[in-house]
Order: structure tokens, then C-alpha cells, then sequence
């Protein structure tokens, strides 16, 4: 158990609302901690202190605990619940991102300017002129580098407002636009600050040290505590109630319940026993794990994710760029737009309004805020979204390509049938094992279909050496011990024949591939040894997912399988209507499908790849979008898509409504995008109006101008930061997804 939390709230002793047989109700003040993670203390809460629901109001600062399911009594339950509530560990508490130097410094700066500007305003014409010169000194200076570097951008549109403003002799006017440039840039940068936190508050906090079990010089295991960058993968980490993994490992001992929320969004613990994956980030909930470690420090699918979010703050997408260049045309236009009242009326005044209004400013900073807002809002909803041109090209599409195995089906394949090679002298236990050593280091559906048959029937794996895989068609590798090993060759048809020649079990193939059954065909030592017939099942929601995407405005829906015809067409068979793709191409190797894509996009066609990520990476990477399904278990396969540089958005809770979450959350993007633009184009244009007839002075234009432009973005940001309707069936109707 970890220690409190700083974070946790000085709260009062939970107090006694309600109580009836086998429920009662209490209030505490601590529930409303605005980084209580409610999800994680409803089941650590229910395991620690031994109830059958916990149930969390955070907002109303109280909880519903059933203790007994039967309506009996239990003495001492509310002093249970209080005593664990006074110890919650720190994972309860959601990590609260340090707040960079640089913002308490910008709001010192604006107040500091607003404070020099509001007293200036009383000093006489001679000092006030000085200090307006003074305050002016770093707008000016700005301008002129923004201008000899960047050219005439909203910088120097500042620049010449408070030139002009001093030229004229309007040291009022200087003092106000001064302090409202700087407050300005201080209110837009606090904006866009917010929405990059946002994503980074969705990141597991580090974990500072673990406990890994060694043996000890007299043979015996011992328990150290190590800095987390000092495990290596093969280290055993334990893991016990409350604390966070800090390695992507698999499970060697222990049961327990973990929350795998950092990586899915999804917010119940799920069993873990000898044998799951678990992830870096994920925490023991209740229970304990030995945890063997494979992937750590930053291999680990959390830093993997943690790059790809400051990744994606840092590069621009496609609609960022768009508003800038759009920005940077508009900005002259306010300049000229001045200079001309100058030249026709005289007044310094009007012209000096007009110079403080820009369309850049609201054009220019409503992209990166919506992008950042609707990632995290993806993010929240189980979508790893890897920069924001991803978000535009998705929703710009309208051609989906599928993949079959792993995509419109569940990957989950199993053994369905087995035929023996004559005269291989093998039977079916010695064929499975020898297939499944082989594919034991590869996390494809097929590998993983004969890892479960080979656990099934209880068999043990042999030693595996010289594994080599050929995407796409199949693996081979030395299995057994050293002076016995066998030459083991796994895949498909024509893998086989170029293994070991002629394979006379294909004559066999026409009646299971009839059954739309995937067929692997097994050689041992350059001889063809049996053919096993795996069962996969179509996806239940693939139907209704292809005809929702039919109504967002997809015209067009392809399937290229590396499988044969017939496992096609079984698929076919339960997809009917606009569920039915337009066109299916089967026996496809990834060099196939990759050109098929390019080929769409040749023609004209905006193209998102939708796959697996497994073979794939071709095609995914050919598309304008790639969209990777992640496994349904949080397995080595989520893992790998994490990982996958050809996807540029990835459906971590695996399944296929999350393409619709996810199409849904890029249309709105460009929806709320576009109303910015509007906005900002209809109110700066009043302004402009408005000033140039002189209605506005100086001053109240670049107020109105600023508070316009900060309100623009702060609707941006509210309207893209809406959670995103459930696409599809909630898995766990009765609880809120609280974090990726």
C-alpha cells in the first residue's frame, strides 16, 4: 500500500447519511478532490474495506456502499469504510501536470502592464508619453524582428498601432493597446496551453521505484526496491493493492483485479492470472502480481503513447497550417484597411481603431486549440489519436479498405480441424506442438490460434531457434534441443511449396476452404506434415458499422484479404444491404494490398486503411489515413499498434465502433473549425466597420477585438471538448470512461 497521496484532500470524517439492510450512504467532503479518479476508488474502496458495491457521486461529495447483497447487517462496516477512505494510496488521484515557469511569468507580465497602464493614465502628458514609450519599447522591437523575418504578420499589425499612436502624440491610447497586446497574448497562449494539458493529463504518472524479486546469494528470493529505469526486461516485478506497473510484462503468479484504464479508457478492473499481459501504467486494483517483465523504460506502451502525444503537440496538422497561411494573407488587410481611413478622413483616431483589429488572431489560434481538444476527447473515449492530421484526413474520407482477419473479424481464431500428412509420423499433440514452438515469438492471429490449441491439449513448447517470418506468407524456425532440432516451417500453400516443393494435402483444401475456414499447412524437416484448418468469426458489429459509415458520407467500401476466396465469401455471407462491401479482392500479399490503396488514391479517392496493424503496415502506411484496431484483451497486440508508425489513429479498446467515435469526433472538429472561422470573420469585420466610422475609440476597439477573440477560442475549446456519444454498445453501461 502506498502512502497517502499529496494530492489528497484535507478532508473531515466521513459522515453517516443513510443507512437500510445492506446499503448504507455517507457524505465526505474529499470525494469533490477535482483529481479524485472515482473509477479507481470504487474498486479499490469495495476490495479494501469488503463490500459488494461502491458506487461514487463525486459532485454531490458522497457514496453508496452495499455491503451485503442479501440485505444483512454488518457491524463495523462504516468504520471499515472510513479507515480505508483516511489511507487512499496515491494512484486514487489523478497526476496533475507541473505548471511551467514561463505562464505564472506571462499573467505577471499582463497584470503588470494593465497596473503601469491604468496609472500612467494619471500622470501628465510629459511622463505619461515616457512610459508609453518605455512599455512600447518590446511591442515595437517584436514588430520589426516579425517584419525583417516572418513578414507582415499580427506582430507587426501591433507594431504599427502603437507607432502610430506615439507618432501622433496619443500616449493614452499607447499606454491601453500596450497592455492589451500583452494581456492578450497572455489569455491566447493560457488557451492553447490548457488544450496541449489536457492531453498530457490523460498520461499515467511516473513511477519513481518498484519492487523486483532476486535470488540472494543462498538461493533463496528476495524482494529489492529499484529505480524503475533499472529494471531490465526478464526482471520479475512485484506488484501488489495500489500500485502501478511500471513494465509491460506477463503475469507469473498472483490473481488480482487491475485497472488498465491509462491505456483503454475503459474504467472497470478487469481479472488478471498467470499467463495475461499487462501493461506499463495499469494498477493493481486489488490483489498481487509477480510480473515478468518484457518491454521497459521507453519500449513501455505508456512512454510509447507519452511520445506520441508530445509529438503530436509539436507538429502542425494540415488544418493549423491552412489557418496560418490563411492568417497571414488576412493580416495586411488591416493594415491597408487603415491607412486608407487615414488617407480619406484624416482622423488619426479612426485609423488607430482600425489598426488594432486583425482577423488573424481568432483565425490562426482556433485550429491547434480544437485539434488538441478533440484528441483528448478521443483519447477519453479509447482512441489514440497521433496527430491532427489524422483527425482531418479521416474525415475527409470517402473510401474505408478493410482488412478481413483481425479487422471485420474478431483475430480470435481456432483450431477447427487437423489433417496429417501420410507417412509424416506425427500425430496431431506432436503437429501442434511442433507448429506452435515455431510461432511462438510471432503475435499474429494464426501464431496465437496455435498457442491456445497447444495450452488446450496441455502440451509444453519446445526451445525455438532461427525464427524468421515472412510477412504474409509464414514462419519457420530450428525447434527443440540442441543435437535434436527440426526444421519447422508453418504458413500458407505456397509457402509450403517453396519450403519443401510439391505438398500433396492441397488436393485436400477444397472442402474446409468451402467452410470458409483459413488453412495452414505444417513441413518438418523439408517434408510436407499436416494441414490445420482455423475458425474465425465475423465481428457482430462489422454490419452495422459499414452501413454507418455508408450514412457519414462514405461512398465507397473495399476488402482486401491475404485470405482465399472462399474465407472471403463466408464473410460476405453476413454482411447483406449497404453493410455489404463494394468490392472484395482476396489472396493478396501486403505488396498487393498496398498497391490496390495507392491505385484508389490515384484515382481520386481519399482513402482510409483500416487493419490490424499486424501485416498490414504497408497498406496502412499507402493510405491517407491509417486506422489501427487494436486486440480486444490488452495484450501484446494493443502493444504493437502502439508502436505502429503506419497508423495514425489507433482503437485501443478493440472492435470496430470506434471508427465511427472516431470519424464522429473529426467531422465535428471541422464543424466547429469552420464556425470559428466565421465567427472570427463576421465579428472582426463589425469591428472594422465600426471603427473606420468611428463608433470605436482606440481603446475600446482592441478591448473588443481581445475579449472577442479570447471568447472564440474559448468556445472552441469548450465545443470540441464535449464527450463524443457512445457509437456503439457501452461495455460498461453503468460507469463513465474517465481516462486513457
Amino acid at each position: 500500500m502506498g502512502s497517502p497521496s499529496p494530492l489528497a484532500p484535507s478532508a473531515a470524517r466521513p459522515r453517516l447519511l443513510h443507512r437500510s439492510p445492506g446499503r448504507l450512504r455517507l457524505g465526505w467532503t474529499g470525494l469533490r478532490h477535482p483529481d479524485l479518479r472515482t473509477d479507481y476508488l470504487e474498486a479499490w474502496l469495495a476490495h479494501r474495506a469488503g463490500l459488494a458495491q461502491v458506487r461514487v457521486n463525486a459532485a454531490g461529495g458522497c457514496l453508496v456502499a452495499r455491503f451485503d447483497e442479501d440485505g444483512g447487517e454488518r457491524p463495523g462496516v462504516f468504520e471499515d469504510i472510513a479507515a480505508a477512505l483516511a489511507s487512499l494510496p496515491p494512484e486514487a488521484y489523478a497526476a496533475r501536470q507541473p505548471q511551467t515557469t514561463r505562464q505564472p511569468r506571462r499573467l505577471a507580465d499582463a497584470l503588470a502592464a494593465s497596473a503601469l497602464a491604468a496609472g500612467g493614465m494619471f500622470l501628465p502628458p510629459a511622463p505619461r508619453m515616457a512610459l508609453a514609450t518605455a512599455m512600447a519599447a518590446p511591442v515595437l522591437l517584436r514588430g520589426a524582428d516579425s517584419l525583417a523575418n516572418q513578414g507582415l504578420k499580427a506582430k507587426s499589425l501591433d507594431m504599427a498601432s502603437v507607432g502610430f499612436a506615439l507618432a501622433t502624440g496619443d500616449s493614452s491610447s499607447a499606454l491601453g493597446i500596450c497592455a492589451m497586446v500583452v494581456m492578450g497574448e497572455y489569455l491566447r497562449q493560457a488557451t492553447e496551453d490548457k488544450a496541449g494539458a489536457l492531453l498530457r493529463t490523460l498520461l499515467a504518472p511516473p513511477v519513481e521505484t518498484v519492487r523486483v524479486e532476486r535470488v540472494a546469494p543462498d538461493g533463496r528470493p528476495e524482494e529489492i526496491r529499484l529505480p524503475a529505469e533499472s529494471v531490465r526486461p526478464g526482471d520479475l516485478v512485484l506488484a501488489g493493492t495500489g500500485e502501478m506497473l511500471a513494465v509491460d510484462g506477463v503475469v507469473e503468479r498472483g490473481a488480482a483485479l487491475v485497472d488498465k484504464g491509462v491505456i483503454s479508457g475503459e474504467s472497470a478492473p478487469v481479472e488478471t492470472v498467470p499467463g495475461d499481459e499487462v501493461p506499463a501504467g495499469a494498477v493493481v486494483a486489488h490483489g498481487s502480481l509477480a510480473v515478468r517483465a518484457v518491454r521497459t523504460g521507453a519500449e513501455c506502451a505508456t512512454a510509447r503513447i507519452a511520445s506520441l502525444m508530445d509529438k503530436s503537440l509539436r507538429e502542425k496538422s494540415r488544418p493549423e497550417r491552412l489557418s496560418d497561411r490563411l492568417a497571414d494573407r488576412l493580416a495586411p488587410l488591416s493594415l491597408l484597411f487603415g491607412a486608407g481611413i487615414y488617407a480619406a478622413t484624416g482622423s488619426a483616431s479612426r485609423a488607430l481603431s482600425v489598426l488594432t483589429v486583425d482577423y488573424a488572431c481568432s483565425v490562426k489560434l482556433s485550429a491547434p486549440v480544437v485539434v488538441k481538444a478533440t484528441m483528448h476527447t478521443a483519447a477519453r473515449a479509447g482512441i489514440l489519436v497521433k496527430g491532427g492530421s489524422a483527425l482531418d484526413e479521416l474525415a475527409r474520407a470517402d473510401t474505408i479498405v478493410f482488412d478481413k482477419t483481425g479487422t471485420l473479424t474478431t483475430g480470435r481464431m481456432t483450431v477447427a480441424d487437423i489433417v496429417l500428412a501420410p507417412g509424416s509420423g506425427l500425430d496431431e499433440n506432436e503437429l501442434v506442438r511442433l507448429a506452435a514452438s515455431a510461432e511462438e515469438r510471432w503475435t499474429h492471429p494464426v501464431a496465437r490460434a496455435f498457442a491456445a490449441e497447444a495450452k488446450r491439449r496441455g502440451l509444453a513448447l519446445l526451445p525455438a531457434c532461427d525464427a524468421d517470418c515472412a510477412t504474409g506468407l509464414g514462419a519457420r524456425a530450428q525447434v527443440g534441443a540442441s543435437g535434436s532440432r527440426r526444421d519447422v516451417a508453418v504458413g500458407s500453400a505456397r509457402f509450403l511449396v517453396q519450403s519443401c516443393g510439391e505438398n500433396a494435402l492441397c488436393s485436400q483444401e477444397h472442402p474446409l476452404r468451402a467452410q470458409g475456414k483459413t488453412l495452414v499447412h505444417v513441413a518438418v524437416d523439408g517434408r510436407p506434415a499436416g494441414m490445420v484448418a482455423l475458425r474465425d468469426e465475423l465481428r457482430l458489429e462489422a454490419g452495422e458499422v459499414i452501413a454507418a459509415l455508408r450514412r457519414r458520407g462514405v461512398r465507397r467500401v473495399l476488402l482486401l484479404t491475404g485470405d482465399h476466396q472462399d474465407a472471403a465469401e463466408a464473410v460476405l455471407a453476413g454482411l447483406d444491404g449497404p453493410a455489404a462491401p463494394d468490392e472484395v479482392r482476396a489472396g493478396l500479399t501486403p505488396d498487393d494490398k498496398e498497391a490496390a490503396v495507392r491505385a484508389l488514391r490515384q484515382s481520386g479517392a481519399r482513402v482510409a486503411v483500416v487493419g490490424d496493424g499486424v501485416n498490414d503496415a504497408p497498406a496502412l502506411l499507402a493510405g491517407d489515413v491509417g486506422v489501427c484496431v487494436a486486440g480486444d484483451e490488452l495484450g501484446d497486440g494493443t502493444v504493437a499498434a502502439l508502436t505502429r508508425d503506419a497508423a495514425g489513429i489507433v482503437l485501443l479498446r478493440g472492435g470496430l465502433h470506434g471508427l465511427l467515435t472516431a470519424r464522429d469526433a473529426a467531422e465535428r472538429a471541422g464543424r466547429v473549425l469552420r464556425g470559428c472561422f466565421a465567427t472570427g470573420v463576421a465579428v472582426n469585420s463589425a469591428l472594422l466597420v465600426a471603427a473606420a466610422t468611428g463608433r470605436l475609440s482606440p481603446l475600446t476597439a482592441a478591448a473588443l477585438h481581445n475579449g472577442t477573440t479570447f471568447a472564440i477560442l474559448s468556445a472552441a475549446g469548450l465545443a470540441s471538448g464535449r464527450p463524443l456519444p457512445a457509437a456503439g454498445p457501452e461495455r460498461f453501461p453503468d460507469r463513465a470512461d474517465k481516462s486513457l
